[in-house]
């Protein structure tokens, strides 16, 4: 009997070192995309700092410099705790060392509008007379075949 309470204990061992073991890499997991998210976000300033500027006409370097240089310690606090999961963390834009070889955005020349496309009709059931979508097979209100 004592070999079966032992069975257990062992058992149980087990399990809470896997929990603790599972808790400890969801935390660094949750650490990685706050880190993940404050680089999305930074990547978001630099949008819109370009499209406002753009905009305008004018480029100021500090400003980007800046937001490049918070990505850059963004991303190397995220490098050793990245491979630590063997998944890999799916990374929503390019590195900033390849942003940087990038040449400049030059907006294409305006062309001619194209011809608005020919939208379907919705149309109407024979039997129930209630309008559906062009792309229904049966009314949704009677199930009558169109």
């Amino acid at each position: 009997m004592s070999d079966f309470f032992g069975k257990i204990k062992s058992g149980a061992g087990k399990v809470a070192f896997e929990t603790d073991k599972m808790a400890r890499t969801n935390k660094a997991k949750g650490e990685l995309e706050h880190l993940k998210r404050q680089e999305n976000d930074i990547y978001l300033k630099i949008g819109q700092l370009y499209a406002s500027q753009r905009a305008m006409q004018t480029f100021t370097g500090p400003a980007f410099d800046e937001l490049c240089a918070t990505i850059d310690s963004l991303e190397q606090q995220c490098r050793p705790r990245t491979t630590r999961f063997s998944e890999s963390v799916p990374r929503c834009m390019p590195p900033l060392s390849r942003l940087r070889r990038l040449q400049p955005f030059t907006p294409p020349a305006p062309a001619a509008a194209p011809a608005p496309a020919a939208t379907p009709t919705n149309k109407f059931c024979p039997n129930c007379g209630k309008e559906v979508a062009p792309t229904v097979k049966f009314c949704p209100d009677c199930g009558s075949k169109l």
